[in-house]
């Protein structure tokens, strides 16, 4: 399969058909990668990896938490912890340990799993709800955000980064803006 990019080109840009304009990003080297959401094309990334390609879109593509850090901490200031409750003839418990797992194995029974939230004001970052609808931008703000906290929202329904190939850029009818290094005494290749 012949490569979309070289290292000799210089990624530029990227349009749909129609005109409009993709946000675009170049890395210098590496393959593209474009990133997608629930709604559509986030953007198209030149990197060597996917997880290099990954921390560029957090840092440059993912749209800005619209909440301020106070309803962050509001929200998501709690430890949760996972207790399970058990049995031991006298009545309902937090399972101990290691006192209740004589040799490994419960020695009571079990009786459900419940659900412990804790107000802690610090433990925001570390939550797992917090953790499911947003990040952290890898290089703090970038120069579109507002809030300036750092921290982007992740789309809910769902977000790829996949490689781009001439097959994705056919059906998805993009067109990508290349150029050459001046050295190089070849004409460029025009992509599909």
């Amino acid at each position: 399969m012949k490569a979309i990019i070289t290292d000799e080109q210089e990624f530029t840009g990227a349009t749909y058909n129609s005109g409009y304009k993709i946000q675009t990003y170049d890395d210098g080297f590496g393959p593209l990668w474009i990133s997608r959401n629930s709604i559509g094309i986030n953007g198209i990334v030149r990197a060597r990896t996917w997880e290099d390609a990954y921390s560029i879109c957090e840092d440059e593509f993912f749209p800005e938490a619209d909440e301020t850090i106070e309803e962050i901490i509001k929200t998501y200031g709690f430890e949760r912890k996972h207790v399970k409750i058990v049995n031991d003839g006298f009545g309902e418990r937090p399972a101990k340990y290691p006192e209740d797992y004589p040799e490994g194995i419960l020695k009571h029974t079990f009786v459900r799993w419940e659900t412990i939230d804790t107000p802690d004001p610090e433990a925001w970052m570390d939550n797992g709800l917090f953790q499911e609808g947003f990040g952290f931008r890898n290089n703090g703000p970038n120069s579109t955000d507002v809030l300036n906290h750092g921290i982007y929202a992740k789309d809910l329904n769902g977000d790829s980064l996949d490689r781009l190939t001439p097959e994705l850029l056919k059906e998805l009818d993009i067109v990508l803006i290349l150029t050459s290094d001046p050295t190089e005494t070849e004409e460029p290749e025009v992509q599909p």
